[in-house]
């Protein structure tokens, strides 16, 4: 009871030790505010990648390729366990060219991505989330008209010509209809693909693949995925208008080809299990998002590592202000403590008085620092629109805002460390407070 008696005294009545408490809770909540954002750009960055991959993508072989799409392979694919969904894909590169008023423009490079539509919309690829964005650089900005987009692969020109046969073969219209050229395919396109390249909403556009396959098809709507390496070169087109430009219809006298297979994987199924099984049978290739996509995640990672330790040792640097907070209260308290001892009070006593001192001021400190810096995290965003100074530029960082995570263990690390540090920085006034002698204070008072 005297230990705590004499240490939350000394912790409340000296000026001093609110200077440790302030350092304390600072060297918390500067740390909680800038690994937050970090963390932020780590959580958002995994979950933009995530949503872009399939649990496991199958594709032909190490050696790339393509592979006959017949039912017996899908019928094996989704025989695993733990497979729910699959959609087959075909991958290739293009340049894509606009066509303005009966001229071609300049050419784009393409990355395609031919699919089924309906099967990927199942697999949860083509959440609503990413779809219809305006090709602006406002990130913000609010998705395009319905008048604007299509659905699908459904052009504008598709969903009016099927609006008026529908029309025409369900109640009979007085007037037969004009001749109407039958719509091309609709194409969606990155809406970071449309900013800049000149092409825009309702556009043609040739695309020639590598071994010289051409097809043209119509810009019909956009979609946003959040990651700009894969929206400024995206383009979705129909499987069979892949299939065309790669040359992988039947045509050549052969099955229709495809790149691979997107597999969706019941919840709680672990992909890297089922990837495992896969691998080598019937040439297969089966790879995780994380290995699609990992490298960009982890490369976030490892600067939220690397911030993490430079701020641990920003946190260490506080020993030494505490230690002095510390070693100038046993200065001053040096007559009282000999006066304590000389009285019977017990050294273990003094020595956990400082102890329990120094670990209140780390935990309330530690605790004030958690809440300035959730508080500063929730104000960042707010404060940055209110200035109109934006923290990271859109064209570099491709958010509307900076993110932000209230992950609690980052709070709780860095009051961990902090509770750590300031134990060692009271640990050596404590014991010299506790080998004060009393005689030696009763002759310095004489």
């Amino acid at each position: 009871m005297l230990a705590w008696h004499l240490g939350w005294r000394y912790l409340c009545r000296r000026r001093a030790a609110w200077l440790a408490f302030a350092a304390i809770t600072l060297t918390v909540a500067i740390p909680i505010l800038v690994l937050s954002v970090v963390q932020g750009f780590v959580e958002v960055t995994a979950r933009q990648a995530r949503a872009n991959e399939s649990d496991v993508t199958v594709s032909a072989g190490w050696t790339g390729g393509s592979l006959p799409d017949r039912p017996g392979v899908r019928k094996m694919l989704l025989d695993l366990d733990g497979v729910r969904g699959l959609a087959p894909f075909i991958s290739a590169y293009a340049l894509a060219v606009p066509r303005v008023n009966d001229r071609q423009g300049d050419g784009v490079p393409a990355l395609v991505d031919a699919l089924d539509w309906g099967a990927d919309e199942a697999l949860g690829r083509l959440h609503p989330g990413i779809l219809h964005r305006a090709p602006v650089t406002a990130l913000d900005a609010p998705p395009l008209t319905p008048s604007q987009r299509g659905t699908g692969f459904l052009t504008p020109a598709w969903r009016d010509h099927l609006v008026l046969t529908g029309l025409d073969l369900g109640v009979g219209l007085p007037l037969p209809l004009p001749p109407r050229p039958r719509p091309i395919p609709g194409l969606v396109t990155g809406s970071e693909l449309l900013y800049g390249s000149g092409i825009r909403l309702g556009m043609r556009l040739t695309l020639t693949s590598a071994a010289g396959n051409r097809v043209a098809g119509e810009v019909s709507d956009t979609l946003a995925t959040g990651l700009m390496e894969i929206d400024r070169y995206a383009v979705l087109m129909p499987l069979a208008l892949g299939q065309t430009l790669q040359g992988f219809d039947s045509r050549q006298g052969r099955e229709p080809q495809v790149s691979g297979y997107r597999l969706a994987l019941t919840p709680g199924a672990d992909d890297r299990t089922v990837a495992d099984r896969i691998n080598g049978r019937a040439g297969l290739r089966a790879e995780t998002w994380m290995d699609r996509r990992g490298n960009l995640v982890k490369n976030f990672e490892i600067s939220r590592n690397i911030m993490a330790l430079v701020l641990v040792a920003i946190q260490a640097i506080a020993i030494f202000i505490v230690y002095a907070v510390f070693s100038t209260l046993v200065a001053e308290k040096r007559h009282d403590i000999g006066v304590l001892l000389g009285i019977g009070a017990r050294r273990r006593d003094i020595a956990g008085a400082f102890i329990l001192a120094g670990l209140a001021a780390c935990v309330l400190g530690g605790l004030c620092g958690w809440a300035l810096g959730w508080g500063a995290v929730a104000a960042l965003n707010p404060l940055s629109k209110a200035l109109g100074v934006p923290l990271f530029p859109q064209d570099v960082m491709y958010l509307p805002e900076a993110p932000t995570s209230y992950n609690p263990l980052i709070p709780l690390f860095f009051m961990g460390i902090m509770t750590v540090v300031g134990l060692l920085a009271v640990a050596i006034p404590a014991w010299r407070a506790s080998r004060v002698v009393p005689v030696d204070i009763l002759r310095e008072g004489a």
